[in-house]
């Protein structure tokens, strides 16, 4: 099992791009979704367009708001459908972001790297 680290990433309003915020997030690879803390999703506007119920990790099943985010990092910025935090919900960077980054952990040196992205070739 690979220990956690985090990252510094900047998220946006995808509308107001100047409407943004850096923060640090939890690098989760068992998440499907990132996370985005309620206070930021407040600060930059943030409208949930839809809910969905997931599992936690002890197996409650919880709902949570979607919305769309810009997501920064590594000099690449992506829309990203995320959930909009709780409260007390930490911020996380979980696979669907990653994926649309190109990002891969590096689970030895416990970082991220650019992904090799495959494309299907037609015969």
């Amino acid at each position: 099992m690979m220990g956690t680290f985090r990252v510094r990433i900047r998220v946006f309003n995808w509308d107001e791009p100047a409407r943004g915020c850096e923060l640090e997030a939890l690098v989760d690879t068992g998440a499907s979704r990132s996370v985005i803390p309620a206070v930021v999703v407040a600060e930059l506007g943030v409208r949930p367009e839809s809910s969905k119920e997931f599992t936690l990790a002890d197996g409650r099943r919880v709902s949570r708001n979607l919305g769309w985010v810009g997501v920064e990092y590594g000099g690449e910025s992506v829309h990203s459908h995320v959930v909009l935090g709780e409260p007390n919900d930490p911020a996380i960077l979980g696979a669907l972001t990653l994926e649309d980054l190109a990002l891969q952990v590096d689970p030895v040196r416990g970082v991220l790297r650019p992904a090799e992205e495959f494309l299907l070739a037609a015969p």
